[in-house]
């Protein structure tokens, strides 16, 4: 396991806890489950916040993906 930070994850982080989208707490979940965070994609409801999505998304196709010369969706 590397211990560099990965760039792409720690900007994504930071997007979502400015955004509101990513808090810490104690948090009960639909299914009644606890959780110690809580994720709102919701709150990428902006156009910076949602080019902030938009990024993290780019790069990790970028560097996953196979080759390819058209991306529809």
């Amino acid at each position: 396991m590397s211990t560099t930070p990965d760039p792409v994850a720690t900007a994504f982080l930071a997007a979502a806890q400015a955004a509101g989208a990513l808090r810490f707490g104690s948090f009960t979940l639909k299914s009644g489950r606890q959780s110690p965070y809580f994720f709102n994609a919701g709150a990428f409801h902006t156009g910076q916040r949602l080019a902030a999505l938009a990024r993290a998304y780019a790069a990790r196709i970028a560097e996953s993906a196979p080759g390819f010369d058209l991306l529809f969706g």
